[in-house]
C-alpha cells in the first residue's frame, strides 16, 4: 500500500536549535505515515530498507543538502531502480540549495503541514524530475573542489546560516580585492590545482591538463545565494554541466562579484563550460572536494563523476522547473 515516510536528521540545524522539533513533526504526521529519526548511516540504510518493504512511495527528508544526498544514496540502494520513491524536501539545513531550486521555502513544520494537506487532496503534490550526479559512488547534485571546498571548510568552523555564509563571502572577497591586507582570509583559499579531465560522450574541449582555481559540476541550475550559474542545464536537463574556473588571484574576487551581480553569467574567458554524462578528474596532487556541501576526504586518486538515477521531487507549492 503506498504511503508516506519521513526521515529526520537529528544533527540538522533546525533540530539542534529546537530539540522538540521532531516531536512536533511526529505529532503533525500522526497515523498518516511513519516518522523515523536516523542517528547513523547504518540507521539510515535500515530505515530505507524498511520503507521499501512497506511499499512507502513518498519520502520526506528533514535536513540540509548533505542529509538529502546521503538519503538519496541509501534509497537508491534499498529500492528497485524502477520503483524509486518520490522525495519531499522539508528543509532544515544551513543553506538548503536543493529546496531553493525546487521553490520550497519556509520552516520544515510549515512545509510539512502544507504538504500533508496537498498529499490528501485530489490533485495531490506537484512533481518535478531531477537528474542526480554520482560522485565516487555517492549521489548528489553539486560537486565542487578548490576555492569552493576550502571556503566551506573555513565557514564550517563557525557554521551559522545563509546570512552568515553571505557575510563571510563578503569578507573574503573584500580581502581579495584589497590584496590580502584585510586579514589574509582570501590568500588562504586561493590555490590552483593541476587536473586532467576526461569527459564522455563529448571530450573535454579545452586545455588539458588544466590548472583551475575551482571545478564545479551540477545537474541543478542554481548555486547558493540563488546564482543561476549552470545555464546550459536549461536545455540539457538529462545531462550535467562542468565548469572550470581559471581566474587569476587578482581577478577572482571581481569575477565572483560580477557573477553575483549578473545572476551567474560571469566571464567566458575564465569560466569554461562543458556538458557531459561521465567525467574523470585526475589530480596531480591531493585535492579537497565537496558534494552538496558535505566536505569529503581529500584525495590524490581519480574522482569519477557520472549521472545517477533520476528522482521525482514533490512540492505543495507547484512545479517551478
Amino acid at each position: 500500500m503506498p504511503g508516506l515516510g519521513i526521515i529526520s536528521n537529528p544533527f540538522a540545524k533546525i533540530n539542534k536549535r529546537d530539540p522538540e522539533h521532531n516531536t512536533l513533526m511526529w505529532y503533525i504526521l500522526g497515523n498518516r505515515g511513519q516518522f523515523e529519526v536516523t542517528n547513523s548511516l547504518h540507521d539510515l540504510s535500515r530505515v530505507c530498507e524498511e520503507f521499501c518493504e512497506r511499499g512507502l512511495d513518498t519520502i520526506g527528508v528533514v535536513g540540509g543538502d548533505g542529509t538529502i544526498s546521503l538519503t538519496l544514496s541509501a534509497l537508491a540502494q534499498a529500492y528497485p531502480p524502477d520503483k524509486l520513491p518520490r522525495i519531499l524536501v522539508l528543509r532544515g539545513g544551513t543553506v538548503n540549495v536543493l529546496a531553493s531550486n525546487l521553490g520550497i521555502f519556509g520552516s520544515p513544520k510549515d512545509v510539512f503541514a502544507d504538504a500533508l494537506e496537498a498529499y490528501h487532496m485530489p490533485n495531490g503534490l506537484a512533481e518535478m524530475s531531477l537528474q542526480t550526479l554520482k560522485v565516487n559512488g555517492r549521489l548528489g547534485f553539486i560537486f565542487a573542489d578548490g576555492v569552493a571546498a576550502r571556503f566551506l571548510g573555513e565557514f564550517y568552523k563557525n557554521k551559522s546560516s545563509t546570512l552568515g555564509a553571505g557575510l563571510f563571502l563578503g569578507k573574503v572577497l573584500a580581502d581579495g580585492a584589497a590584496g590580502g591586507r584585510l586579514g589574509g582570509a582570501y590568500k588562504n583559499l586561493y590555490l590552483r590545482e593541476k587536473v586532467k579531465i576526461d569527459c564522455k560522450p563529448r571530450p573535454w574541449p579545452f586545455e588539458n591538463p588544466i590548472e583551475p582555481v575551482m571545478l564545479v559540476a551540477s545537474t541543478i541550475p542554481k548555486m547558493p545565494f540563488g546564482i543561476r550559474l549552470f545555464r546550459a542545464l536549461n536545455t540539457h536537463r538529462e545531462e550535467a554541466e562542468l565548469l572550470a574556473i581559471t581566474a587569476s588571484e587578482k581577478s577572482l574576487p571581481f569575477e565572483v562579484l560580477r557573477t553575483l551581480l549578473t545572476g551567474g553569467k560571469g566571464s567566458e574567458e575564465t569560466i569554461h563550460r562543458h556538458i557531459f554524462e561521465n567525467a574523470t578528474l585526475v589530480p596531480s596532487n591531493e585535492i579537497e572536494y565537496s558534494l552538496d556541501g558535505d566536505l569529503l576526504e581529500a584525495t590524490r586518486e581519480p574522482i569519477e563523476i557520472c549521472l545517477g538515477p533520476r528522482f521525482v521531487f514533490c512540492s505543495p507549492y507547484g512545479n517551478v522547473l
